[in-house]
């Protein structure tokens, strides 16, 4: 990827936050340190391929919690999880993807049931409850 094709800082930072990441979320699911993505963020180090990469199997994993949601919704209750053990013990298969990223999930297909006149809700899963 040449520098023209690498993804701006700011192009990163809004997919991270669209993904509810924290600075130290990323840091920790693109196996870097916080400092390095305060750099890229702010356009002091090109964001590197495997960074562009992550974000894209997140907001992946993302659309794909979101549309499973949306079919399986009986009652009309969307379940979402506070830390990401609850998360990862509910859905193992998606161990190491934060929890918050289920949240956004959660979050687009309320607003999709609510936009095709579905009445829904979101309630939270602690598991061990």
């Amino acid at each position: 990827m040449s520098k023209e094709d690498a993804m701006e800082g700011i192009e990163m930072m809004a997919r991270r936050e669209a993904l509810g990441l924290d600075r130290a979320d990323m840091a920790r699911v693109v196996g870097c340190d916080l400092a390095l993505v305060a750099e890229f963020e702010e356009g002091r180090q090109p964001v590197l391929a495997h960074v562009e990469a992550r974000l894209a199997a997140l907001e992946f994993v993302r659309d794909q919690i979101s549309g499973v949601l949306q079919r399986h919704l009986a009652p009309p209750v969307l379940t979402t999880y506070t830390s990401d053990d609850d998360f990862w013990q509910a859905w193992p298969d998606m161990d190491g993807v934060p929890a918050c990223v289920h949240r956004v999930a959660t979050a687009d297909a309320l607003r999709s049931l609510t936009w095709a006149g579905v009445e829904a809700r979101i309630d939270v899963n602690v598991i061990g409850d």
